[in-house]
């Protein structure tokens, strides 16, 4: 449950760095892999036209990682974000000049202003309790400016199979216990360690579809998988998502953008 009292419980981002270093095929590869996606995804945000007209909102924006990022696009942008301390580590983001930001310790479903013609985000749905994803999404519907622009990304499942984990420190590094979905959302409740969800992207465009938000475009990145004779000079990304079959199996991470369908009072 959030609450004004929620702080993310990767205090750090301990839990996230260590599965980094266990993980990643090659020195590099984790960063290098998320600069490629979004920059794939600039292009399809060129529609959104000049920077000066463009309201967004950073929903879930942490410590402000992504903020610099955003603001590319937007002229004025509020960050929002449940837990008090990591926002005040995001007022600290260097941001281009010109901009104007607006900081709310908010939970993500209940953002106060907008319209927003362009609302990002980033790797939040994966730490929200199972029965709070749909009311997060038609929250963040409902402070879209016609038309708006969605990028949702998030750790992902294989199509049609979702699963949650809690990830901890151990001694041998980052360890992740594979859960059932009660135990998931009981992990959220109690703050216990790091409870994900992997979510599948089948049942996101159902619930997305449900909130007003259509499909527009995907990329999966963080592709961790073994790819048998890949090595550190083949873009492995570009291969699973030049592959249907793959790109439905594989992947630690995808990042999503949507488009706020018309509805009958707009």
């Amino acid at each position: 449950m959030i609450t004004e009292t929620y702080r993310y419980p990767d205090t750090g981002d301990r839990v996230t760095a260590s599965f980094i270093a266990r993980h990643e095929p090659y020195d590099g590869y984790w960063s290098a892999s998320e600069d490629a996606a979004l920059t794939r995804l600039d292009g399809h945000l060129e529609a959104l036209g000049d920077r000066e007209n463009v309201r967004a909102l950073d929903a879930g924006c942490g410590e402000g990682r992504l903020l610099p990022w955003l603001a590319r696009f937007a002229a004025t942008v509020t960050a929002a974000d449940p837990d008090p301390d990591r926002l005040g580590v995001a007022k600290t983001a260097q941001l281009p000049e010109g901009t104007d930001v607006t900081f709310e310790v908010s939970p993500i479903g209940r953002v106060r202003g907008g319209p927003f013609d362009l609302i990002m985000c980033s790797h939040v749905i994966q730490h929200v309790p199972t029965a709070g994803l749909q009311p997060l999404l038609d929250g963040l519907r409902a402070v879209a400016a016609p038309g708006a622009s969605l990028v949702l990304s998030f750790s992902r499942a294989p199509f049609g199979r979702g699963g949650y984990s809690i990830d901890r420190i151990s001694p041998d590094g980052v360890r992740s216990e594979h859960v059932g979905q009660a135990r998931f959302d009981e992990a959220l409740a109690s703050g216990e360690a790091l409870p994900v969800r992997l979510v599948d992207p089948e049942q996101l465009t159902a619930m997305a579809a449900e909130a007003g938000w259509a499909p527009v475009w995907d990329w999966t990145y963080h592709v961790l998988d073994d790819l048998g004779v890949v090595d550190a000079h083949t873009d492995r990304d570009e291969l699973v998502n030049a592959s249907p079959a793959l790109r439905r199996q594989l992947g630690r991470d995808m990042v999503t953008l949507w488009r706020a369908a018309a509805t009958s009072s707009e």
